[in-house]
């Protein structure tokens, strides 16, 4: 599973409009905490988080996730989306919440 794939499988929002690598997925996690992410989130692992700070994308580029989808219809700033796209991280949005994403991911993986 791709990202590009998860995007249109999950039928997510790109928030991000920079090119990114189309890594392949091998995880999920599921955190609003970021010093929990640092710990938790592994490498090419699908973050699902309500924080939507630059900090978020400093923690997800840490942790080499693949990419980021904020639940529940959330946004970025401009100043956000600056900042995803310099480091090449893409980042969603879904109207569904983080337990439905993360069960539709694990049966998607």
């Amino acid at each position: 599973m791709t990202i590009s794939k998860l995007a249109r499988e999950l039928e997510l929002v790109k928030l991000t409009s920079g090119e990114y690598e189309d890594k392949k997925i091998a995880s999920c996690y599921i955190s609003d905490m970021l010093s929990r992410v640092l710990g938790g989130c592994t490498t090419n692992g699908v973050l699902i988080t309500v924080q939507t700070s630059l900090n978020m994308v400093a923690v997800a580029v840490m942790t080499e996730a693949a990419c980021v989808i904020l639940p529940e219809g959330l946004s970025i700033s401009d100043s956000v989306t600056e900042k995803a796209d310099e480091e090449g991280l893409a980042i969603f949005s879904s109207q569904e919440t983080a337990f439905t994403l993360a069960t539709k991911i694990a049966s998607l993986l």
